[in-house]
């Protein structure tokens, strides 16, 4: 690119020119695709969940809106307890809060399940 007086100079590292769409945006322009046909979606490509926000955990990030050290990164205990008690009382499963783990949204969740699983991965809807 040529300098002018007027334009600033810039140039793009080697290690980004080419790059194609990526894998989020792909998905997007596709589900909206399906929509456009018809088809019923839910959006997570995106990181926005299409699902309302339970009233109990509005009131939870209420009350805790204050706190700002850092979490556990597996989450904390108390929710891993009380996931690993409702799907033994609901569904029959008999987990710990060791077998359970909590993270800041089903997008990074899914990467790193998707990273460390070797296989394919089937995820049921609803999940």
């Amino acid at each position: 690119m040529t300098k002018t007086d007027n334009a600033p100079h810039f140039s793009l590292n080697l290690q980004v020119r080419g790059l194609t769409q990526s894998a989020t945006l792909a998905i997007n322009d596709r589900s909206n695709r399906m929509l456009a046909e018809g088809r019923k979606i839910h959006k997570l490509g995106l990181g926005q969940s299409p699902f309302p926000v339970p009233e109990p955990v509005v009131e939870s990030l209420k009350q805790h809106a204050g706190r700002k050290e850092y979490l556990p990164v597996a989450g904390l205990p108390e929710l891993k307890e009380a996931v690993a008690a409702y799907h033994q009382r609901v569904d029959g499963l008999h987990f710990t809060a060791d077998n359970i783990i909590i993270g800041p949204g089903s997008k990074e969740l899914l990467f790193l399940l998707q990273l460390v699983y070797y296989g394919d991965l089937l995820v049921p809807a609803p999940c």
